[in-house]
């Protein structure tokens, strides 16, 4: 399963995302997609949590 959570606080902690791949193993255009729907989705951290990754899945 995809780590929306990680994506997202890394990306929030200002890790690059050469970083935020190489600790997830995902790629980059899909952590940049992912990314784009949660700013235009407006989520904000810090995430409750209600906010799995199963959640978010289905949010974005």
């Amino acid at each position: 399963m995809f780590q929306y959570r990680k994506v997202l606080e890394m990306r929030s902690d200002g890790f690059s995302l050469r970083s935020i791949r190489a600790a997830t193993g995902h790629s980059r255009q899909k952590i940049t997609e992912v990314i784009r729907l949660a700013e235009k989705k407006e989520v904000t951290l810090p995430l409750t949590d209600e906010m799995t990754d199963k959640w978010l899945e289905e949010f974005l």
